[in-house]
């Protein structure tokens, strides 16, 4: 039970961390000249490619927005979370859960004529669920937007 603390408190710590380094203007330095971003300005978004920042101004495409302008920064397609991630996910979850209720529902009784072990009918039941959860999984859009910087 203490570990379990443990790791919800280092978690919730790292959690807390991330949030907090993304207020910093300094965390525009993990751009790369090319990347792909969206501004959120105060006169509304743009989308281009990433090309500068200083302390006072940030750069993408053709236009320069002062700091104080910028109420956020995303840079688009670098979490590495496609639609065959969530697939793999939902897959291994909804085998899991299939799994468990095939095995709590299988078993042989006194007297039965056809009999299925726990094992086998957990299996079943599991490949079941890991086709229903990797169907959905592919249906869950990937998540291709990262934050960068916001001063919320």
């Amino acid at each position: 039970m203490r570990s379990l603390l443990t790791f919800v408190v280092l978690c919730g710590l790292a959690t807390t961390a991330d949030g907090q380094e993304r207020r910093d203007w300094q965390s525009l330095a993990q751009l790369q000249a090319g990347d792909r971003i969206r501004l959120t300005l105060k006169t509304g978004p743009v989308e281009g490619v990433f090309q500068s920042w200083t302390p006072q101004q940030v750069t993408a495409g053709t236009v320069s927005a002062r700091r104080e302008d910028v109420l956020k920064v995303e840079r688009y397609g670098k979490s590495g979370r496609g639609r065959a991630r969530n697939a793999a996910l939902g897959a291994a979850i909804g085998f899991g859960g299939g799994f468990a209720i095939g095995a709590g529902v299988g078993g042989c009784h006194q007297g039965e004529f056809l009999c299925f072990g726990r094992g086998p009918t957990g299996a079943v039941f599991g490949g079941v669920g890991a086709l229903i959860g990797g169907g959905i999984g592919l249906l869950i859009p990937p998540h291709n937007k990262d934050l960068i910087y916001s001063p919320k």
